[in-house]
């Protein structure tokens, strides 16, 4: 049989994907849809409402106070893949095909050219969250004085 070319060896069956590259491939699926939330929240075609939930989803995923701190091995990731799910849901119902397919364009063409986009996002949800703290104690510095 060996002279013929034909091994009594089996072949060795092919192995599955490594856990490691699906959580690597599936946190930079989840890292690009934050990306395409980010250009569909700066996207000047797209409704108001729509930009308002994609508002909320980066201000969430980007803000250190969270429900679950992100800190935490998986269950903190969890609610970020939760909220980023459920925002990517919403925002596809109510934007327009077009500005969801060219805010998908603008988001691959930045992940490939590898555009940072942390730093704006970051000081425009610390100035949010810091109007917000600070509309809220004003509100209850005036309950609480009567």
């Amino acid at each position: 049989m060996q002279r013929l070319g034909l091994s009594t060896r089996p072949e060795p069956a092919q192995e599955p994907p490594k856990l490691s590259s699906r959580w690597k491939a599936n946190a930079e699926r989840l890292q690009n849809e934050l990306l395409v939330i980010w250009c569909i929240l700066r996207r000047p075609g797209t409704p108001w409402h729509a930009r308002i939930i994609a508002g909320c989803v980066v201000a969430y995923v980007l803000s250190p106070v969270q429900i679950i701190p992100s800190f935490i091995p998986v269950i903190g990731l969890m609610d970020d893949a939760v909220v980023i799910g459920a925002g990517l849901w919403l925002i596809r119902k109510l934007t327009p095909d077009k500005t969801l397919q060219d805010a998908r364009d603008h988001a691959r063409a930045s992940m490939t050219c590898g555009e940072n986009i942390r730093p704006v996002a970051l000081r425009a949800t610390t100035v949010i969250l810091a109007g917000a703290w600070l509309a809220l104690t004003i509100c209850l510095f005036f309950i609480l004085r009567r």
